[in-house]
């Protein structure tokens, strides 16, 4: 088998010898990334759909991944599948990142940030007054009525 392995649409591209994967599984994992299913993928490799099935599941374990998504989300994040583009496209989307992305400048991270403290304006309403006769005592408070809002 070669290293490299492009999707059938031609946009992606799968390195099968990495650390993470074995080279089937990341072979199937390259199908799931086009959108198909364990039986689309099964049918391309001439093989059963349990297999295919059973590969993405020990690729699952491997990468501690919960479900398909984060699978391929994952294998991008570890560079084990890229996305293949033209330098030229690849030049344009930096500058046009870099143009867009704020630039903070004097950002030190140990310098204290300010804090903007607001003071209420108005009392909150009181349920219970003070100034009411209750008894008092241990027991007074079973006989106090009981406010709900």
């Amino acid at each position: 088998m070669d290293s490299t392995v492009t999707t059938s649409d031609g946009h992606w591209q799968a390195h099968l010898t990495n650390p993470y994967l074995a080279p089937r599984e990341t072979l199937y994992c390259l199908g799931l990334l086009s959108g198909k299913t364990d039986k689309a993928i099964a049918r391309d490799h001439n093989i059963e759909p349990d297999s295919v099935s059973r590969r993405i599941k020990n690729a699952h374990y491997k990468l501690k991944t919960t479900n398909r998504a984060h699978l391929v989300a994952e294998l991008i994040r570890l560079k084990v599948i890229r996305l293949k583009i033209p330098p030229m496209i690849a030049m344009l989307l930096a500058v046009f990142t870099i143009n867009s992305v704020a630039i903070v400048v004097n950002d030190n991270p140990n310098k204290p940030r300010q804090v903007r403290v607001i003071q209420r304006t108005s009392r909150r309403p009181e349920y219970m007054s003070l100034d009411d006769d209750y008894p008092k005592g241990e027991n007074s408070w079973k006989s106090m009525p009981l406010f709900i809002s």
